[in-house]
């Protein structure tokens, strides 16, 4: 090989190098979070007028480790630029006799069966209450991450992430601060009260599913832990909300 050609192989062998080594560090800063998708940002994206989300919520209760009740909910929530403008969600418990159906819309929650169901005058199937929207839940958990505030409250907590689950630590005065829901809930509990979580999100950044769990050692009835899995379906399909017929409503019990 002559000089010239070997003088030429070295600079050939430098340039695929120098291009090597700069793309290594592209691919490697993606896989650790630069491409991983921004919830916030996706969560804000499906916020508009008639669109919504599906929902299936487990809940524990557990009282000094022994299980005091648990449950599911599940049904549709209809989403606005602020987080949840209404819903149609239907709860049963270990403690209820049958299963209570919960639909918010405009100013008031329609509720019908479950305990309330038992307390209804003759001839009436849903009881009316006043709630004002973007500051009512229909989970058991108190972290609403469908409000952009505590999405993004949430992730200011996170301590890891693995692939699509992330995980962190935030505490009931932190979300009040930043739950608009959280905040009006009258049976909040102590600020100090620290909420482990769990959240794992789609290719897009949607939330999937979100785990809860918190403990209070001071509870009434004693050392109490509630724990939540969300799991969430159908993104961005449209959602229509209706009140019952005025006939069977009522306001008095």
């Amino acid at each position: 090989m002559t000089n010239m050609a070997r003088s030429a192989l070295i600079v050939l062998i430098a340039m695929l190098a120098t291009a090597c080594s700069s793309e290594a560090p592209a691919t490697e800063a993606g896989g650790q979070g630069n491409s991983s998708p921004d919830p916030v940002r996706a969560l804000a994206s499906l916020l508009s007028e008639g669109r919504g989300v599906t929902v299936a919520e487990h809940q524990e209760t557990q009282v000094e480790g022994d299980e005091l009740n648990q449950g599911e909910r599940k049904g549709t929530i209809l989403l606005s630029p602020s987080g949840v403008e209404g819903f149609d969600v239907t709860m049963k418990t270990d403690l209820m006799d049958s299963a209570s159906r919960s639909v918010a819309l405009g100013p008031h929650t329609y509720q019908s069966g479950g305990p309330v169901g038992e307390m209804l005058p003759k001839g009436k199937k849903w009881m009316q209450w006043p709630s004002e929207p973007g500051k009512r839940s229909p989970f058991f958990s108190p972290v609403l991450i469908l409000e952009p505030s505590t999405l993004k409250a949430l992730l200011a907590t996170q301590e890891d992430q693995k692939a699509d689950m992330r995980t962190g630590k935030i505490t009931l005065a932190a979300l009040a601060a930043a739950s608009p829901a959280f905040a009006a809930d009258e049976s909040a509990r102590p600020g100090t009260l620290v909420v482990a979580w769990q959240m794992w999100v789609d290719p897009k950044g949607l939330p999937i599913r979100l785990v809860t769990e918190y403990a209070d050692p001071k509870a009434p009835l004693g050392a109490t832990t509630w724990r939540s899995d969300i799991a969430f379906s159908a993104w961005g399909e449209p959602v229509t909300l209706e009140a019952p017929p005025a006939k069977l409503v009522t306001t008095d019990s």
